[in-house]
């Protein structure tokens, strides 16, 4: 089996960004040629997110590390700077898109633990699909919600337009879960242009494989779709990572594996990535567990 290379974008989180690197090589080294370490560079707006020397350090053979000229944060893409390579390359994950030449890529998140090997799993499974991994931010979704549509049926249900601002408009979720009004104060163009995939449909950034046997020759800035870790302006709303990318995908008659990655590694769902980020006391708990699991299984020495 060929080697894969895997992108990881890095926000702070030193000690979790270690556990997540270093459990992965432990579950899936023997998958992995290059790990392209995309950290932000948070330091042209003056925030100190931590040292990731430790695991740069551990991984030296592998690690690619890169940081952009700008940091662009949650922000939505700028469409006219798309030329502009250090623009481009401040896109969350773009760098490794474009450096990698491998078949396949491994996108994740710096808050994950691996398990067991994800990646052969992953590849044994892909078939012609563009990308693998868990579909859609369900929990957002009122046609989830209201039983329309699942992770595995997401090829099934596919409403007109008026039906989808119907959706929205009558969306009522459980208790403890909230919908994006992306119908406030109206739906977007982009959404009557194409109303399907949904707004919340996406291969889930957090561990997913992207087949780029395909997806390169698609996606900018060889190709028109949209850059993988776009955020994409909707009005009051932006598209979540990937969501753009996932509809143009679908337009380019290209489908995606919805694939049980929690057998081999755990996340928080729904995601606690950006709100433990800002929350400082979350922030703390998740790195002291990662500490305590970094001491007990890999001989942290701090």
């Amino acid at each position: 089996m060929s080697k894969v290379d895997v992108i990881i974008s890095v926000c702070g989180k030193p000690l979790q960004t270690c556990l997540a690197l270093l459990s992965l090589e432990r579950a899936c080294g023997n998958h992995i040629d290059k790990i392209y370490f995309i950290e932000e560079n948070t330091k042209t707006r003056g925030i100190d997110v931590g040292c990731h020397q430790y695991v740069l350090d551990a991984l030296s053979h592998k690690i690619v590390h890169f940081m952009p000229k700008q940091w662009n944060y949650c922000f939505p893409i700028e469409w006219d700077k798309m030329d502009d390579v250090d623009y481009r390359h401040s896109i969350r994950y773009q760098y490794g898109w474009e450096m990698s030449d491998k078949d396949y890529v491994l996108i994740i998140h710096n808050d994950v633990i691996f398990k067991k090997d994800v990646i052969g799993a992953m590849i044994d499974s892909m078939g012609d699909n563009v990308a693998s991994g868990h579909i859609g931010q369900c929990w957002y979704c009122p046609a989830y919600f209201s039983g329309k549509c699942t992770p595995d049926t997401y090829m099934d249900y596919r409403p007109e337009f008026r039906e989808l601002v119907s959706l929205y408009r009558g969306a009522q979720p459980p208790e403890g879960k909230q919908v994006r009004a992306y119908h406030i104060p109206r739906m977007h163009p982009i959404f009557f242009d194409q109303p399907w995939p949904l707004p919340e449909c996406r291969v889930n950034e957090w561990c997913c494989l992207i087949n780029m046997k395909i997806a390169r020759k698609m996606t900018m800035p060889i190709g028109k779709a949209t850059p993988f870790g776009a955020f994409i302006n909707v009005g009051k709303q932006i598209l979540d990572v990937g969501c753009q990318w996932f509809r143009d995908m679908h337009l380019r008659k290209q489908t995606c594996l919805n694939f049980d990655i929690y057998k081999y590694m755990y996340h928080d769902v729904p995601p606690t990535g950006q709100p433990t980020l800002i929350d400082k006391d979350k922030y703390k708990d998740k790195e002291l567990i990662a500490l305590d699991a970094l001491r007990a299984d890999f001989d942290y020495p701090y």
